[in-house]
């Protein structure tokens, strides 16, 4: 290890170095001071008995580092022995590797200061195996204190925690140990040295240090912040420590709430809830009355809206019914007759001088025919005769046809299995519904294709009318002051159908309505 880190890292292109732990600090002891020339240390987790040793290394002009305290081992055991009073032993667990024994000094040397009002017993360096037995055999006023265990005394290495769990597992006696890392795996708790807090003294030294700070000065700090007051609360209930022998600000960790603690919330929501049911219970019988009242008007309400819907949209189709036979049997014959005078007076002024004016009468002429088609053609869109004469299908295709000719945009017309029997309001439903959607295809759209379909299917006269055009927001429809939408919405709902848009922005539209063949009028 020594050769590979001299040979990648000898050009001197390291500021600092960060050492974790015991055998870190043993390397750096050994080969620091020829790997690592002038350049400054910043030592974490490493024992405080540690200290003279390090100081006495040639890495000591260099050093800085956080240290664990050795109080912590003291004031560990002076709790475990105040919750169980009447101990007669103690016994220390701890493994065989190096860092095991640099970390059990000082608890080794708080539970010696105790004999000999107590025993002590000393399992460090035994193998794993041997541990298990001695745990289950302890006399019952036993505890046991666990420092660290990575190797056991048969050169086995392990994970200090999941040690912890086994020798729980294999003994009834409370166990107490010096990490926080240890909460959870069997230990009861107590003053514990943090890890993690300590890893961030550590982090913030370095910093000190890489912003300028000289290495060693100070050498070393055994700060009292990198511990923690805590306790498992499923340990103490297991060994009977009451909460009152816990110090102040202790935190308390694992603890299993009541049926208050769990479910207080809904205990005060059931209880609010109750008094809010009696009250609307009062209420409701108060006001049943009222609502049924309210209701049978609301329905009234929707019965007369509908019958007023229905009776505008009969009035409708008879007032345009009346203006189809007006503009057909007056002003377009009259507009006929007008063009037949007018062809007669070209004809006469054939002989006319000059050419201008002979010109002019049969633009004239022209434009009369031009005004009677556009007049018959009104009066078909405003009532269709076709649609009684020929029937929906060949209506809606003669509707397609002329569109496509009039606005110069191709329609296809799909239709197919429509039945013989389609009753009068439905057909003249679905033919109105399409003239306007094709009248806001010509205003609104700007498509370049339109597809239309009419099926029967399943009792129910289906039809659709989509484009390519540009689109729109359907819930922004409802704010804009065009009927189109509205008028097609009242029609199909008239005869009890059904009525969707389908519509985004630069995505075309389609316009679906479904109506049952057989209508009853409300």
């Amino acid at each position: 290890m020594a050769n590979l880190l001299h040979n990648r890292y000898g050009g001197g292109t390291i500021d600092l170095v960060i050492c974790v732990d015991v055998p870190a600090a043993y390397f750096l002891m050994e080969y620091g001071d020829k790997l690592f020339t002038g350049i400054p240390v910043v030592m974490c987790s490493i024992p405080e008995s540690l200290k003279d040793r390090i100081l006495a290394s040639p890495l000591k002009k260099n050093v800085s580092g956080i240290l664990e305290p050795a109080a912590v081992s003291r004031y560990l055991v002076e709790s475990a022995l105040r919750f169980k009073p009447d101990t007669t032993h103690v016994v220390l667990i701890s493994g065989a590797f190096e860092n095991d024994h640099a970390r059990s000094v000082a608890l080794r040397d708080a539970l010696k200061a105790r004999q000999p009002k107590v025993e002590f017993i000393d399992l460090t360096g035994l193998s794993l195996g041997e541990i298990f037995a001695r745990c289950e055999h302890l006399p019952q006023g036993a505890i046991i204190f666990y420092s660290t265990l990575f190797v056991d005394g048969k050169g086995r290495s392990y994970v200090p925690r999941m040690v912890l769990r086994s020798i729980a597992v294999h003994t009834d006696l409370p166990i107490f140990g010096l990490y926080e890392s240890y909460m959870g795996d069997g230990i009861i708790g107590g003053p514990l040295v943090s890890l993690r807090l300590e890893g961030k003294k550590a982090a913030e030294m370095a910093r000190r240090v890489l912003a300028g700070q000289p290495p060693g000065d100070p050498p070393f700090i055994v700060p009292d912040d990198i511990t923690l007051t805590q306790y498992d609360w499923r340990q103490l209930r297991r060994h009977n420590i009451a909460a009152s022998l816990l110090p102040k600000n202790s935190a308390i960790l694992f603890r299993e709430a009541t049926i208050w603690d769990l479910y207080k919330r809904y205990i005060v929501g059931v209880v609010i809830l109750l008094v809010l049911q009696t009250l609307l219970i009062v209420g409701l019988v108060f006001n049943l009355r009222q609502r049924k009242k309210a209701e049978a008007a609301l329905q009234d309400s929707r019965s007369e809206l509908q019958t007023l819907a229905g009776r505008l949209i009969s009035s409708q189709e008879e007032e345009l019914s009346r203006l189809s036979r007006e503009f057909h049997d007056d002003y377009a014959q009259r507009l006929a007759a007008l063009a037949i005078e007018t062809g007669t007076l070209e004809l006469h002024s054939a002989q006319l001088e000059p050419a201008p004016l002979r010109d002019r009468i049969g633009h004239i002429k022209e434009q009369v025919i031009n005004l009677s088609d556009d007049i018959h053609a009104l009066s078909r869109e405003l009532h269709p005769a076709i649609l009684k004469d020929l029937g929906l299908e060949r209506a809606v295709k003669s509707l397609c046809l002329n569109f496509s000719d009039r606005e110069d945009i191709p329609v296809n017309c799909h239709c197919e299995a429509l039945p013989e029997d389609i009753s009068p309001d439905a057909a003249l439903c679905v033919y109105r519904v399409i003239q306007e959607g094709l009248r806001n295809i010509a205003k609104h759209a700007h498509a370049r294709h339109v597809d239309v379909f009419l099926k029967g299917s399943a009792n129910r006269l289906l039809a659709a009318i989509e484009d390519d055009g540009a689109g729109f927001e359907p819930k922004c429809a409802r704010h804009t002051p065009g009927i189109g939408l509205a008028s097609m919405r009242e029609r199909v709902q008239y005869v009890k159908g059904e009525f969707t848009v389908s519509s985004e922005p630069g995505h075309g539209t389609v316009i679906s309505l479904s109506i049952p063949f057989a209508q009853e009028r409300a």
